[in-house]
């Protein structure tokens, strides 16, 4: 059901996107402003899951350490913003025992790409974007 909402939801965006860029004229300085909240709100919707996983897992890494290294460890998605023509965010993952990991994400505004890494995907396939980064936190804190 929700990868049928994302998808509803990744069309609308579409729609409303072209709209923008058919009353960029009039809209004149506020386009670019419309255009990047847009794509900002696509990407959110996107990654609802992901963030929905990094809290469940950072829940469960906690349990285990004392309070005052909670804040030491953990697994983060940065806001995201706009960068030229892309959206950018990182998932930032910290360890105890390892030096942090930073893992670059990059949607091309206008694309249905999402770039993890040096790995692509659909952005509504939103099992696979789950698969990726659930296999690089395993991996990361398991090793």
């Amino acid at each position: 059901m929700s990868l049928v909402l994302t998808q509803i939801a990744s069309v609308f965006g579409a729609i409303w996107m072209n709209w923008v860029r058919l009353l960029g004229p009039v809209l004149g300085p506020f386009t670019g402003t419309v255009e990047r909240r847009v794509a900002i709100g696509k990407a959110n919707r996107s990654f609802r899951h992901i963030t929905q996983f990094i809290a469940e897992f950072n829940e469960t890494l906690v349990k285990d350490l004392p309070p005052g290294l909670a804040n030491s460890a953990g697994v983060s998605l940065t806001a995201w913003s706009r960068q030229g023509d892309d959206m950018i965010s990182s998932l930032k993952l910290r360890s105890l025992r390892k030096e942090e990991m930073i893992i670059p994400l990059r949607i091309a505004v206008g694309s249905d790409q999402v770039k993890i890494g040096e790995g692509s995907l659909l952005l509504s396939d939103s099992e696979g974007i789950l698969g990726v980064i659930t296999n690089t936190v395993i991996r990361f804190f398991s090793t």
